[in-house]
């Protein structure tokens, strides 16, 4: 399963992200850490990349990757970000693996999670 979307860069755009990537993912996944990544991504590109921006999610088996790409090239420190338990240290502890890729257009933020199936699911 796959899914993409398009976003401009409002804060109107972070509770669209939430809806967007609890609405596509499947019912066999824990959701609340994947929302709560999706949103902090999304609200990262409204206040400092302040570009559009794209959501992608892919789901394999029991694994997923969830990318934000936008249109600066500023690449974000851990320690920029980290506003008290939230930004990139967040996103650290609830996923299993992150990365920050550049592109010709900008950056894409990449956040992979593994055995996302809720219990007994």
């Amino acid at each position: 399963m796959s899914a993409r979307k398009e976003f401009e860069p409002e804060a109107s755009s972070v509770r669209a992200v939430r809806l967007f990537v609890g609405e596509a993912l499947p019912p066999w996944v824990r959701r609340e850490d994947v929302v709560l990544v999706a949103s902090e991504l999304a609200t990262n590109v409204v206040r400092h990349a302040r570009t559009d921006f794209r959501v992608d999610l892919a789901v394999e088996q029991r694994r997923m990757r969830l990318e934000v790409s936008d249109g600066s090239s500023i690449v974000p420190a851990v320690e920029d970000l980290a506003d008290n338990q939230h930004g990139l240290r967040m996103i650290e502890a609830l996923s299993d693996r992150w990365g920050i890729e550049s592109t010709p257009t900008g950056k894409t933020v990449w956040v992979e999670f593994d055995e996302l199936s809720v219990p007994n699911g």
